[in-house]
């Protein structure tokens, strides 16, 4: 009985160390997440398609969904990181960026963020970039997950708002 004890205690404190999180700091991994996500806005209007791909995960587990009502089907999807990687890169090739050097402005962000993976939403609102005419409304969603210690953005989405008639 003796013996037990203790062994109870060993077993007692390895469960219990197992058991705890690494702790997060909280602000620097939301000032490198807000950084990713600038950087991938920032090199797609540049159409920099290097450093817009360095921003994701480049795996079959990324995924992007999108509803824009200018699109002609509305709804977008990418299951892959590589149909999306041979569009951009096409789209680039031929200049057809779309709202190319507009600003966008992030309000009511959230943030979840764990040592290795995180969430984060949004609303964003788009202008043209010289006049501030407003160009939409958006809810945002980004999930990332670290690879080699940085950032990656790992699912995509995004849902505009209709565009209101005048």
């Amino acid at each position: 009985m003796k013996t037990i004890i203790p062994l109870l205690g060993i077993c007692f404190l390895l469960a219990h160390c197992t058991r705890q999180q690494t702790v997060v700091d909280f602000e620097k991994e939301k000032s490198a997440i807000q950084a990713v996500i600038a950087k991938e806005t920032e090199s797609y209007y540049k159409q920099d398609y290097e450093a817009w791909k360095s921003t994701y995960l480049q795996s079959p587990a990324f995924r992007k969904f999108g509803y824009w009502e200018g699109y002609p089907e509305k709804v977008i999807s990418n299951i892959g990181f590589e149909s999306l990687a041979a569009e951009k890169k096409k789209q680039f090739e031929a200049n057809e960026t779309l709202w190319k050097g507009s600003t966008e402005e992030r309000l009511n962000e959230n943030f979840r963020i764990s040592s290795d993976m995180a969430w984060y939403t949004f609303e964003q609102n788009s202008y043209e970039k010289d006049t501030h005419k407003f160009l939409g409304k958006s809810l945002e969603t980004r999930i990332l997950e670290k690879e080699d210690g940085a950032w990656k953005i790992a699912y995509l989405s995004f849902h505009y708002y209709p565009e209101q008639k005048e």
